[in-house]
């Protein structure tokens, strides 16, 4: 084989194989494909509550991102008879907001009137939110999970009974299903419903 013949195979092959890389760093795939950011316990918001098991649940959730960034914003009470609890937890990963995490302080309600108020503007389809049962009352769908738990007894706070509200709401999905999705975020929601219940000093007990 001649070198001028050697040098044209070397071309094509060389072009071949450019092609080839461009295509998987245009598709993210392996070897130029980011890598999923860790998520530890320690640089999860607080107001999520149980570390391990939050951290379990967020990481199938969450879609794959290269890193991962929290905000926890807490308004703890001043006194039994202050209503202004309030907590918000923000992750965004890849630099969009990926999931949120907001518990406060309100008045007692019938629970179908929180759901329509508070909650069905999260599920993608009212329909699709269903009750769970486990303790407090709730309701979840594979983009939303939300507690509405009694807090204070009537006499403590002028207005009567407050309960906590509590809303995880997941804006971008990961790759797991529906059902493994619902069952995370409704994990999420249970963590953070219990850390609210002791940071809101709350006299009705959590059951």
């Amino acid at each position: 084989m001649s070198t001028k013949r050697n040098g044209y195979v070397i071309a094509v092959v060389s072009i071949a194989i450019a092609g080839v890389l461009g295509a998987l760093y245009l598709l993210k795939a392996p070897p130029f494909g980011d890598e999923t950011g860790e998520i530890e316990a320690n640089t999860m918001c607080d107001s999520l509550g149980q570390g391990p098991q939050s951290v379990g649940a967020l990481r199938s959730v969450l879609p794959e991102k290269s890193s991962y960034v929290f905000d926890d914003d807490v308004n703890l009470r001043v006194d039994e008879q202050d209503s202004s609890y309030r907590s918000d937890c923000f992750v965004s990963g890849g630099g969009d907001q990926v999931l949120s995490a907001r518990t406060q302080m309100i008045r007692d309600e019938p629970f179908q009137n929180w759901v329509d108020s508070e909650v069905a503007q999260y599920a993608e389809g009212h329909d699709r939110l269903t009750p769970f049962a486990t303790g407090p009352k709730g309701t979840a769908s594979p983009s939303v999970a939300a507690f509405f738990m009694p807090c204070t007894s009537p006499g403590k706070i002028p207005g009567g009974q407050y309960n906590l509200s509590v809303i995880v709401h997941l804006k971008e999905a990961g790759k797991a299903g529906d059902t493994d999705t619902r069952a995370g975020l409704i994990e999420l929601a249970k963590n953070a419903a219990a850390y609210a219940h002791t940071k809101a000093r709350c006299d009705i007990s959590l059951s």
